[in-house]
């Protein structure tokens, strides 16, 4: 597979935008146009225009599933992994063009970016770009969208460019009690699917013997999710050995779900929110559907792609330095011959 010339965004010098909105632009606006709304529009009019060339939408019949960014005029485009395979048969709109299929060329589980290409020619090149970003910088995403046409919407960049880990933890669905057993087994958590009661009394962890809940503590918090923990217990006089399997506390708790009414009235927020390398964040408007899309600068400059909806007001971005590194990943990936299983010739 050829890859596309402009898959990789490469870093284009000049803005396209010779307007008011580039000349002299500092990273703000002035008193003006900050209070009226119809002058913002107006005045970002130009890098609305961009927004509706890079910006591809994936509908699942009427309804908007996640966003990408055209890539390439061939068709390369860059979206939200962990949205896009929670959908069946996606329908992408670019512009007023519709595209009923499309292949998935891979994804990249570090950014949960995944590549797309329909077939296509004359789409809009991805540049100019830019990896200036700093906290304050007014920037422009996707608001609500139509079939053929996408509405701008103006935040800030509310917090300096950071790396943000899985919140996630292990979990092994069990409630202790001093000194050193099990007062109670969650119900079809990891530790009673394998075979852990109510009043175990924990002689071992993993080999090592345990009088104590702070002595339990240490071993347990260096597992990962999907881990082992062997315990030996006292069951009523009897030596009973067995291995959890730890799992996600997230979806055991159900942290995947809007945890209050804010979060509920304004429409959710992303299945993967954490665990990337580094992210912009800002407050613009908007929902978990417009995820996978572009977030421009105010001279239409693309510096990142939209990944998660995290609460009411914060929304994380990739850099397009980061953007830049996943595709070219994926790209190469699927340019690898696939290796034939052992014993074919």
């Amino acid at each position: 597979m050829k890859l596309p010339s402009c898959a990789y965004l490469l870093p284009v010098a000049c803005s396209l935008f010779p307007s008011a909105v580039a000349e002299g632009y500092n990273g703000s606006l002035d008193f003006e146009q900050r209070i009226n709304g119809k002058t913002v529009l107006k005045t970002i009019e130009p890098v609305r225009e961009r927004l509706q060339e890079l910006s591809a939408v994936f509908f699942s019949g009427h309804d908007v599933m996640v966003y990408g960014i055209v890539l390439s005029p061939d068709g390369y485009i860059a979206t939200k992994a962990s949205e896009l395979h929670s959908h069946q048969n996606p329908v992408i709109r670019i512009g007023a063009a519709k595209y009923s299929h499309f292949k998935e060329i891979g994804t990249d589980p570090a950014t949960d970016i995944a590549v797309v290409k329909v077939d296509a020619s004359g789409l809009a090149a991805p540049g100019p770009v830019s990896n200036e970003a700093h906290m304050g910088m007014l920037v422009v995403s996707n608001g609500s969208t139509t079939r053929s046409s996408r509405r701008a919407q103006l935040g800030t960049l509310s917090a300096a460019q950071r790396p943000i880990p899985n919140g996630d933890t292990a979990y092994m669905g069990v409630i202790f009690a001093a000194p050193c057993s099990i007062q109670e087994v969650v119900k079809d958590g990891p530790a009673a699917r394998a075979g852990a009661m109510d009043g175990d009394e924990i002689l071992t962890v993993d080999g090592t013997p345990v009088t104590t809940l702070e002595a339990i503590y240490p071993i347990l918090s260096k597992k990962e999710i999907g881990e082992k923990v062997t315990l030996k217990v006292n069951r009523k006089g009897n030596k009973v050995s067995y291995a959890i399997t730890l799992g996600s506390r997230r979806k055991a708790l159900g942290e995947d779900t809007p945890q209050n009414s804010n979060d509920l009235i304004s429409g959710g927020f992303s299945k993967r929110r954490d665990d990337f390398p580094m992210v912009l964040q800002h407050d613009t408007p908007s929902r978990y559907t417009l995820m996978g899309g572009p977030l421009l600068n105010l001279k239409g400059e693309l510096i990142g792609m939209n990944i998660a909806r995290v609460n009411r007001a914060e929304n994380y971005a990739l850099p397009i330095s980061v953007v830049q590194e996943s595709v070219k990943r994926i790209l190469e990936k699927a340019q690898q011959p696939e290796k034939k299983p052992q014993g074919d010739s």
